[in-house]
């Protein structure tokens, strides 16, 4: 990578310091109660940063020059707009045929400062074929694409990613990708069975957790080519009372997985018993009916997680 020809701006960017002060803000009216949508918006914040990249960039034009166009997308919960606390920031820099040699300075333009910050950013450099491919060998990198969301610079390359990949996608294989998923399901809830996770749940992997709505999606997106939340409620997959109720659900452990994130400094998705009290008074849990605070927020969770 040959920095001097680069020329790129100082690591400590001005953009980055933006970032980390609406992050902070954010997060503090979330723990106030005054954020309802604090996932969706601290991923929006996060595209801002990206968006401010894109315009200010040094290596960007450069690569324009040489016909090297590329768009930067988001995947996985980032895709999702479902951005915890402490939640990985998933990114894909795409490119038409090939990838760069420029494509390392352009991550280090725009990924480095949010390392600096203590963000854990993982991303990925790859053309649309190989994305394609990849896509139909490993069921993460499709699980990750399908989740995926465009940010910024030329939109018809991430247009063509999703229209290519789901040419490839044919009914014997939609199957195939289907019945995969599904055992991986029923792997992790045997995994999970254990009591140890009964009495410290856990918020992502276990049964009723987050992986089992990501599932759903999943398998959603495939066949109907969801894309959004609403579309289980319109496209049948569930009735009206029983999208609410998962709205609920998904609502409460968001909510749990965000202050979880916030006690522990870090990604945690393990309900250890050491947080369980402090969140059931984080979360204003009162004794009632000879039942103890930290009882009945997680008679609640367990209540959230058996949908």
């Amino acid at each position: 990578m040959n920095l001097q020809k680069a020329n790129i701006k100082d690591i400590n960017d001005p953009s980055s310091e933006k970032l980390r002060e609406k992050s902070e803000s954010l997060i503090s009216g979330f723990l106030e109660a005054r954020e309802p949508n604090f996932i969706k918006k601290h991923a929006r914040i996060l595209d801002d940063y990206f968006h401010q990249c894109f315009e200010n960039s040094i290596v960007g034009p450069r690569m324009a020059a040489d016909k090297n166009l590329y768009a930067v997308i988001a995947l996985g919960g980032y895709g999702r707009e479902e951005q915890c606390i402490h939640s990985d920031v998933d990114l894909l820099f795409l490119f038409e045929k090939n990838v760069p040699e420029d494509a390392e300075d352009l991550v280090r333009e725009i990924i480095y400062p949010l390392w600096d910050m203590g963000l854990d950013v993982g991303y990925a450099t790859r053309a649309i074929k190989e994305c394609v491919n990849l896509a139909l060998e490993e069921v993460e990198v499709l699980t990750s694409i399908l989740d995926a969301r465009f940010i910024c610079g030329m939109s018809p390359l991430y247009s063509t990613l999703m229209e290519k990949l789901g040419h490839r996608i044919t009914p014997r294989r939609s199957n195939k990708i289907i019945a995969g998923l599904i055992e991986n399901n029923r792997q992790r809830h045997m995994y999970f069975v254990d009591s140890v996770y009964l009495f410290e749940p856990n918020l992502k992997e276990g049964q009723g957790g987050l992986r089992d709505y990501h599932t759903m999606l999943w398998i959603a997106r495939i066949k109907s080519n969801l894309r959004q939340f609403r579309d289980f409620e319109y496209h049948g997959y569930l009735s009206h009372d029983e999208f609410e109720s998962l709205r609920e659900a998904l609502q409460f452990i968001w909510n749990i997985r965000n202050r979880l994130h916030h006690i522990t400094g870090r990604k945690c998705d393990q309900l250890y018993f050491e947080y369980q009290a402090p969140l059931a008074t984080a979360l204003k849990f009162k004794k009632e009916n000879g039942q103890q605070p930290v009882e009945r927020f997680l008679s609640e969770l367990h209540g959230h997680m058996e949908f």
